[in-house]
């Protein structure tokens, strides 16, 4: 689950799933009989619902031995269902860039995602062990996935790729800073040691943001 699709995922889910994790979230680790007993359901739907839950990383249990018998199993909240509730931390982030902006100017910002910039460089770069650009791609590719861009690459031929990504976690800064877009190319470039050209950007109204990549020619 992506963050940015969350409002829609939200409303697909079933109202069922959507009450258990509420649940979870107020009154923390449950097993699926006191589910069901809150909800008013057989314990068989609940556990049919936290099976997907579990699935989607929403929910994760624990065995516990409570007096003689079988172990229970318990469940709480999953790693990612911090998303699924509300945050400020975009608000926050946003607020903190205007400020630093009040303070030092657009050369202030221009600061700040150059080390962010050089600290992804940086952590990325042990992961990136490719000998050439599609084993590279292939690895850039996996570590934006999981950093939520929702990446993927062709082969288009003729020594051409494209690297597609259909989200933009770190879109409330790029919506009022474009030079983030800029530097994110740069780390791109960097990463997969080729020379990469955006063709579409998310920031400016399209579905994804896009690069066309080639072996470097300098």
């Amino acid at each position: 689950m992506t963050i940015a699709n969350n409002n829609v995922v939200h409303k697909q889910m079933p109202l069922t799933r959507r009450r258990i994790l509420t649940l979870l979230k107020e009154k923390g680790k449950l097993t699926a009989d006191e589910l069901a007993q809150i909800l008013q359901i057989s314990s068989v739907a609940v556990r049919r619902h936290l099976t997907k839950l579990e699935r989607d990383s929403l929910v994760q249990y624990d065995e516990v031995q409570r007096g003689m018998g079988r172990p229970s199993y318990v469940y709480d909240l999953g790693e990612a269902a911090s998303a699924y509730f509300p945050q400020g931390y975009q608000a926050l982030a946003v607020l903190v860039l205007e400020t630093i902006r009040d303070l030092y100017g657009p050369e202030g910002i221009d600061a700040v995602f150059r080390v962010r910039s050089e600290h992804l460089i940086n952590s990325y770069r042990p992961k990136i062990t490719g000998e050439n650009l599609t084993e590279r791609l292939e690895q850039v590719s996996e570590l934006r996935q999981e950093a939520g861009y929702m990446s993927q690459w062709q082969n288009q031929g003729d020594g051409v790729f494209t690297l597609t990504e259909a989200n933009c976690p770190i879109f409330h800064a790029v919506e009022q800073h474009d030079c983030l877009c800029k530097q994110d190319q740069e780390v791109l470039s960097e990463l997969l040691q080729a020379d990469v050209v955006r063709t579409s950007n998310i920031r400016e109204g399209d579905n994804t943001c896009s690069y066309e990549i080639r072996e470097t020619t300098s």
